[in-house]
Formats: structure tokens, sequence, C-alpha cells
């Protein structure tokens, strides 16, 4: 015997699956933040501004999170047996990166002034490998990201370019 609400009991398992998911991430960062706070209290060596980097990082971080939950809850509401719901996922997902890496961005800049402030004690070689770590990963980041966007845009390109076979419109319309 087949169960005519196995889709929209699916649907609510996966939503409250992401949502505990998401719960259990927040929790987590929130202690991890507070554990920092707690250590870098306790040592007298970090500078304010290597504090306020870590504080920086964990309240942009959390905010990315709740991004993250946000839009995979819109997944998550979309209609899959709809014609353009690739679409519409694809426009969830690069909302959500547009809004994570507009964070990120933010975040490098409150950063960098603290950066500054914070190294501008430390002997010249010790300088030369903070900036050089900084640069790498400022280097990732950024070719992660042109990479994701191009993607994005090949994506779209691909999904104009191409007809999608979808059975249940299919079907409608044959009847």
């Amino acid at each position: 015997m087949e169960n005519p609400n196995l889709g929209k009991e699916n649907l609510a398992f996966n939503k409250n699956a992401v949502k505990m998911g998401f719960d259990a991430l927040s929790a987590i960062t929130g202690q991890a933040a507070v554990a920092s706070d707690i250590f870098l209290s306790a040592a007298p060596a970090v500078p304010e501004e290597g504090k306020k980097v870590v504080g920086t990082f964990f309240k942009e971080g959390q905010r990315v999170l709740d991004s993250m939950k946000t839009n995979m809850e819109k997944c998550l509401e979309v209609d899959w047996t709809a014609k353009d719901a690739p679409a519409k996922n694809l426009e969830v997902m690069e909302t959500f990166c547009k809004d994570t890496f507009s964070r990120v961005n933010e975040m490098k800049k409150e950063t960098k002034t603290l950066l500054e402030k914070a190294t501008k004690s430390l002997p010249k070689e010790a300088k030369v490998i903070v900036e050089t770590w900084n640069e790498s990963v400022n280097n990732g980041y950024e070719f992660f990201q042109n990479f994701l966007f191009q993607n994005f845009e090949f994506a779209k390109k691909t999904m104009t370019d191409a007809s999608f076979f979808n059975p249940m419109a299919e079907q409608k319309t044959a009847k």
C-alpha cells in the first residue's frame, strides 16, 4: 500500500534534519567563540587587535551559517516537478554564494587594519611570514570565488541552451 503523503513526509524530515544540523553547528560555533575568547583573555601576549580579528571571524561565521540555513530551507521549498526547478535551485545557490562572499569580503576589510596593527610590533622577518600567509589565503579565496562564479555563469548558459526533460509536465500535456 502506497503512502500518498510520502513526499510531504520526506520533505518534512529533510527540513527538520537541516534545522537540527544548523542548530547543532550554531551551538558548536557559539561554544568555540566563547572558548577562544576565554583562552585569548588569559593570554596577555596576544594583542587586542588579534583578539578582535578572532571575534570578527566568529561573528561573521555565524552570519554565514545563518544565511546558509536560510538558503538550504529555500532549496527544500523548490517544487522539483516544475519545469523551472533546476533554474530556481541554481538561483538559490547563487544567492547564497554571493551573500557568503560579500560577508567574507567585509570580514577581510575589517581584519586588514587589525592585522596591520597587530603585526606592527613584530620583527620584519615575522611580518613577512604573516603577510605572505595572509596574501596566499586571500589569493586562494579569490581564485575559488572566481571559479565558482564562472561555473554559475556556465550553468545558466547551459540551462538556457538546453531543453529540460520533465516527465511530469509531459504527462500533464498529454492528457
